[in-house]
């Protein structure tokens, strides 16, 4: 797994226990793999795409009222696809992989350096995935084309300090405002040497209990409706940092759709905006293949179909390189060798990985091989391989990967 043990998996997932082989197919067959899967190449050429497949991806980008980019987390070239995406898309937020409230935050401190850089010296994981300088790009550049940042996490566990900060800022009782900057002044003392020692299970978060909140939540009682919702959200988010329950994990993030959508959901109609979603690939799938749960990628496909839009699903990973192993906040560390062969994960796409070559991005749309498979002429014998060309409409992959960088 590419993570650095299991203590990170609920914050960072995208890993599924991949077999060791790929799709193949047998005698029953009446189609082969060439026949139903076509390669589609564009390049990265002085900081735009051009090519065939690049124009393709437009098209399909076009149609769809959401986006929704499945990734392999730690790949700087997948912010800047996501960039180039949303020029194409136009839409009214960037759907992440954040809590809500690390969202208000990074929306704050994402067109100042001076204030980014003065949070993440604090703390380099204040902003979880969007630490890292590509990620916080992506995020700027949004930002200064008045393109919103909704966040559909459980409460940044690595950023305890941070949330009880932003607790204290927006409650109105003096006697809550120093119960709130008390609990993170601990938190930040705790927690602040562990993001480079990557010693995490000390973090705050795992010695939480529900009893903490719930006192919280009584006190809090008489304060505004964002403090409020904030202990119910860090309440249901208990259990997750336990690692006890995923399926409050994916109930809180579809929950936390639908609180941003409400207001587009009417008697008279549902009038959705465009959204591009940028998830680790297992929660923006539009089935329940991967992880035995409906996650919030197949409710949006479900509002954009009740909408009579179209929800679109790319799944997107680089062939080799480097990438950001997700530990230690310290590029000389986390920056390490990849290549896709040794991903246990992806091992199963190298028929879409080995012909890239050189500075190579390519498209392959998967959707026929889908059709064969439930009409029965192309039989798959990996399940997790199924799983993603269910779930998924389009695969992206790219030559050279690099690692995403941790704000210096």
């Amino acid at each position: 797994m590419r993570l650095s043990g299991i203590l990170l998996l609920i914050a960072f997932s995208f890993s599924v226990q991949a077999k060791n082989s790929h799709s193949r197919y047998n005698s029953t067959d009446t189609l082969t793999f060439d026949s139903l899967v076509h390669k589609n190449v564009f390049k990265l050429n002085n900081g735009n795409f051009e090519g065939a497949g690049w124009n393709l991806l437009q098209e399909e980008i076009k149609k769809a009222q959401f986006v929704l980019v499945g990734e392999q987390h730690g790949e700087a070239e997948i912010p800047m696809f996501t960039g180039k995406v949303a020029d194409v898309l136009k839409p009214k937020a960037l759907v992440v992989e954040i809590d809500p409230y690390t969202a208000i935050e990074l929306k704050k401190a994402s067109t100042s350096p001076a204030l980014y850089n003065a949070v993440l010296k604090q703390n380099p994981y204040a902003f979880a995935f969007y630490s890292w300088q590509s990620e916080m790009d992506l995020i700027t550049k949004l930002q200064l084309n008045h393109i919103d940042i909704w966040g559909l996490n459980e409460v940044n566990f690595l950023s305890m300090g941070t949330f009880f900060n932003t607790l204290a800022a927006n409650a109105k009782s003096p006697a809550n405002k120093k119960a709130a900057s008390q609990l993170a002044k601990q938190y930040i003392k705790n927690d602040q040497p562990l993001y480079k020692s990557g010693d995490f299970g000390k973090l705050s978060a795992y010695s939480m209990k529900i009893t903490t909140v719930d006192s919280l939540i009584f006190k809090f009682k008489n304060e505004s409706e964002l403090c409020k919702k904030m202990l119910a959200d860090l309440k249901l988010s208990v259990p997750i940092f336990a690692n006890t329950s995923y399926q409050q994990r994916v109930n809180l993030m579809k929950k936390n759709l639908l609180n941003y959508v409400y207001a587009d959901i009417t008697k008279d109609g549902i009038n959705m905006p465009k959204l591009l979603f940028k998830f680790g690939a297992n929660h923006v799938t539009r089935t329940n293949d991967l992880t035995h749960n409906f996650e919030a990628g197949n409710l949006a496909d479900n509002l954009a179909d009740a909408a009579n839009k179209k929800a679109l699903h790319i799944l997107i990973f680089g062939k080799a390189g480097t990438y950001n192993a997700m530990s230690v906040a310290d590029n000389s560390k986390a920056i390490q060798p990849y290549n896709v062969l040794e991903d246990k994960d992806l091992q199963m796409f190298n028929q879409f990985t080995n012909p890239l070559k050189d500075d190579e991005w390519v498209m392959y749309d998967l959707r026929p091989l889908r059709r064969a498979i439930i009409q029965g002429k192309y039989h798959v014998s990996n399940a997790d391989f199924k799983a993603f060309v269910m779930g998924y409409d389009l695969l992206v992959s790219f030559a050279k990967v690099s690692g995403s960088r941790f704000i210096e």
